[in-house]
């Protein structure tokens, strides 16, 4: 890459255009090695802006070069413009909604190509830089089953060329292959620590980083938050132990930390979601990526629904307006499916603390939203749902007094608060509390709006679903399972009186409790 070239494309461009007269065959070394030289830096930067058919013209021309010159080392700045052709990373925002892995393989091909006519280190670390980002490519695009035999390849030009950039390259190959791949019995972290044993150098370090964040899908997958917190931490010391790659280094930490925030979630550990939700948000502000926003906003949905869970109605809709802003910045149809469930929670939230006149406001907000929406579906069967637990919230039906509905859960004829043993006696915000849990009555007096919460959490969007293996589709680049749902997280509402009061976030306290129960046992 480029990264140190400051001429702007018109300055590029009008270098290259004092090259057409005289023609280009009557010039000498030295303006022939200028031209090429601001053919390579042309065509990344149209490439970077996503400028694909210039970006091929110069890169024709750069071939055209190579084939009137063929003693005259062209071949090697066309491989290193190729392979900065390959990169996904690097061109974060114009791949932020698609991917196109064939045009990056073709690339790598070419580059192939010009390897068999000259099998030599100059050429095969373009080459393997090239596999990596072909690898990448493939694992955005859902295409899986395309990166083992890439692997393979990069191996095999370590073991003819075991430089330090060509092993750079493999290392962020098995990076990606952790993170697409990863759960299978294919161990890459074994594979990466040995490479890194053998080239401790940054650039290696890098492809590590992304190996270990990878690695955090399958600890989440095992419930395991150490050990996401040790590679966080290993991650942490390699950028310092790096520092002329540290942002290389760190651009990897969101996913480690979205991956903490929603395990954590899932356990219902709350202090742990808000330390690891501030932190990915921190390595976004820091990083400030279309990728490192879509972890910032994974994170965030998972620190609002534990607030909305926990009646911590304030803090939750605080933590909405942050998905709100980054849906507003991000073109890319994650960001809306995070906002649409954060919305459709906040509904909630204040139907369950009897907020009666906030709920309307969200719910027809929400309305509104899921028009055109990926998940209008399942957002609707949701409000309708919502509409039909709670009639007096939305103002479907006149409030009736009358005895407690299979007494569940007490209140109070006045709306006061009664005690709740779940959190010795706290307020849970302007509605009643909870004064006794009854989970199989909770969850059977709940079965309707908890199918659909999980047509909600289990229903994908346009073009790929957010499962464990990825979201890329969309670009989200999620390594994250989705969140659990039914009676893990039980989700019930019950009107008594004229006071409404769920229980949707019962489940998520007596998860919370149990695992409270575990840690100080």
């Amino acid at each position: 890459m480029f990264d140190s070239d400051t001429r702007t494309v018109g300055e590029l461009e009008e270098q290259i255009g004092a090259f057409e007269d005289p023609p280009v065959e009557t010039v000498d070394d030295d303006e022939r090695a200028r031209l090429v030289d601001a053919l390579v830096a042309l065509a990344d930067a149209y490439g970077s802006r996503g400028e694909f058919d210039e970006e091929e013209t110069m890169l024709e021309r750069l071939d055209r070069l190579h084939q009137e010159h063929p003693d005259a080392d062209v071949d090697i700045h066309l491989a290193i413009a190729r392979a900065n052709a390959t990169a996904v990373h690097d061109r974060d925002g114009v791949y932020e909604t698609g991917i196109d892995p064939g045009r990056i393989e073709s690339h790598r091909e070419e580059i192939e190509t010009l390897y068999a006519e000259r099998p030599e280190p100059t050429i095969a670390a373009p080459l393997a830089r090239a596999t990596a980002g072909t690898i990448h490519a493939y694992g955005k695009a859902e295409e899986p089953e395309r990166i083992e035999p890439l692997l393979d390849r990069l191996e095999a030009l370590y073991e003819n060329h075991e430089e330090t950039d060509v092993a750079a390259a493999v290392m962020r190959g098995y990076a990606h292959a952790e993170r697409y791949l990863g759960g299978d019995d294919t161990d890459f972290l074994s594979r990466a620590e040995t490479l890194y044993s053998s080239h401790p150098d940054g650039d290696v370090a890098v492809g590590l980083a992304g190996v270990l964040a990878g690695r955090t899908n399958t600890d989440a997958a095992q419930e395991d938050v150490e050990s996401i917190e040790r590679r966080i931490a290993r991650i942490e010391t390699l950028a310092q132990q790096y520092p002329a790659v540290e942002a290389e280094i760190v651009r990897w930490l969101p996913i480690a930390a979205a991956n903490v925030t929603r395990i954590s979630f899932e356990l219902a550990d709350y202090g742990r979601i808000e330390h690891w939700a501030g932190k990915t948000n921190e390595y976004h502000e820091r990083l400030d990526t279309p990728t490192s926003a879509t972890w910032a906003a994974v994170a965030t949905f998972y620190s609002a629904r534990a607030s909305l869970y926990d009646a911590e109605v304030e803090a939750g809709e605080e933590k909405l307006e942050r998905l709100r802003a980054l849906e507003a910045e991000y073109d890319n149809p994650i960001f809306e499916h995070w906002l649409g469930r954060c919305l459709f929670d906040a509904v909630r939230a204040n139907v369950e603390t009897a907020r009666a006149e906030r709920a309307q406001e969200l719910a027809d907000e929400l309305a509104e939203y899921a028009v055109g929406h990926q998940d209008q579906e399942q957002i609707e069967a949701g409000l309708d749902t919502l509409r039909s637990q709670a009639p007096t919230i939305f103002g479907d039906e006149e409030p009736t007094l009358g005895d407690d509905l299979d007494d569940p859960v007490k209140t109070s004829a006045t709306g006061g608060s009664v005690s709740d043993p779940a959190t010795n006696g706290g307020s849970t915000g302007d509605g009643p509390e909870l004064s006794r849990l009854d989970e199989r009555a909770t969850v059977e007096g709940s079965q309707e709006l908890s199918e659909a919460i999980d047509l909600l959490d289990d229903g994908g969007h346009e073009g790929g679903s957010c499962s464990s293996g990825g979201c890329e589709s969309c670009n989200s680049e999620q390594d994250l399972a989705e969140p659990a749902s039914g009676p893990a997280i039980v989700a019930g509402v019950v009107v008594a009186a004229t006071v409404f009061l769920s229980v949707a976030y019962a489940g998520y306290r007596l998860v919370k409790l149990g695992a409270s129960a575990v840690r100080n046992s």
